[in-house]
């Protein structure tokens, strides 16, 4: 089971809507202005859905791909319109039918070795056609170094949920949170604890990592720099890059 099935309910009811409000009109300047209307656009990591809702609204055709079932289970309830299939991004393949590719809130972080993140690279290029942009965001250290240390709660009468984060590890550039919650669920009260993990890329393992899987043209910009303001934007890089 992918780590985020068991946090799946609370991810949908609580995240993504404060990070996209801030990224995605960044998205609107640096990628979606140089892709045509009715395009088709693959989301690596979809999650639940709510960038694919984004996007279908513009008049896009979005098929996402998510390693949680549950997920995956949440993002076809949300957005039936759109297509998604349970995959993992390292190891997913597509036919060459995409004109643009998306992956958002340092999904690929989640990536743990730099061999699969290659590999997602790759399966990505391998299912845009040739010069389709490719944009995603990712945490540097900067990120990590700041708020993964910190400790986070969340209570309300029939569900509550802690995050401890176990910090930076900077000698395997990993990063640990541990996730506790609770539900209550036809009177009883269940427990659910998931470990999540993130590794930090620098930007030349990104860009090679990139330039290997068939990307060129590869743009960067810190989110900071983009307007994304508050502990979202720090550390954080946006990245478009184009399939040659």
């Amino acid at each position: 089971m992918a780590p985020y099935d068991d946090f799946a309910w609370f991810y949908n009811r609580y995240w993504n809507e404060e990070f996209h409000s801030l990224a995605f009109p960044i998205l609107e300047r640096i990628w979606l202005a140089h892709i045509g209307p009715r395009a088709r656009i693959l989301d690596v990591c979809c999650g639940t859905g709510y960038l694919a809702g984004l996007l279908v609204a513009r008049g896009y055709n979005v098929t996402g791909i998510d390693a949680s079932a549950t997920m995956i289970e949440y993002a076809r309830e949300n957005v039936p319109s759109a297509e998604f299939r349970v995959s993992d991004a390292a190891r997913f393949r597509l036919p060459a039918e995409f004109d643009a590719a998306v992956s958002t809130f340092d999904s690929l972080n989640h990536i743990l070795t730099p061999a699969e993140l290659q590999d997602a690279f790759r399966h990505t290029a391998a299912a845009l056609k040739r010069g389709a942009p490719f944009a995603f965001d990712m945490l540097l250290e900067e990120a990590y170094q700041t708020h993964w240390g910190e400790s986070f709660a969340l209570v309300r009468d029939d569900h509550l949920l802690t995050i401890t984060g176990a910090g930076y590890d900077f000698r395997s550039r990993r990063a640990c949170c541990r996730i506790t919650m609770f539900r209550m669920l036809d009177g009883v009260w269940r427990r659910s604890d998931v470990e999540i993990q993130e590794r930090c890329y620098t930007p030349g393992e990104i860009d090679e990592a990139l330039r290997h899987a068939g990307f060129g043209e590869i743009f960067s910009c810190a989110a900071r720099d983009l307007g994304m303001a508050g502990d979202l934007g720090v550390g954080r890089t946006f990245y478009v890059a184009t399939k040659v």
